[in-house]
């Protein structure tokens, strides 16, 4: 029976560390009461208040490495990729164009792509390679392109 106890929760704690983001802490599991597993955060408002609590200097880094290659170095949709792609990536730079996508609606466009969001569906989903809060970080750097604040 002890064996069992043990071999079920080696099982559950194997589990968890699987399906958790490397940069999260596994769940910890006590042999005599199992513990749920810890999920991830998610974008979802919490009160009806979308939070964007994005790092633009971490921001720039992600940026750097996932987008530049269509989004341009200086944001304006024309990096090397852009050239095949139609219609052409975002111009962050546009404030008018900035000014008429909220934070979250950024951050879901980054995190789900373009065709879950009405959007362009050659902008990828990036949830797959990026946690939220490195997707909150990029939001944040996009945002310093054109000054709007929101």
């Amino acid at each position: 029976m002890k064996r069992t106890m043990l071999t079920a929760v080696a099982m559950m704690t194997a589990w968890g560390c699987m399906n958790q983001k490397s940069s999260e802490p596994a769940a910890k599991v006590q042999p005599s009461v199992a513990q749920p597993i810890a999920q991830p955060a998610t974008a979802q408002p919490t009160k009806g208040k979308f939070e964007l609590a994005g790092d633009p200097a971490k921001g720039e880094v992600v940026f750097k490495q996932f987008c530049v290659s269509c989004h341009g170095d200086a944001g304006k949709g024309d990096g090397a990729a852009a050239v095949a792609l139609n219609p052409k990536p975002a111009d962050f730079t546009d404030p008018k164009r900035a000014g008429l996508s909220t934070d979250e609606q950024l951050y879901n466009i980054v995190k789900e792509g373009g065709q879950a969001n009405g959007k362009s569906p050659l902008m990828a989903s990036w949830k797959a390679l990026l946690n939220d809060q490195q997707i909150r970080d990029a939001v944040a750097w996009v945002r310093h392109y054109s000054q709007v604040p929101h």
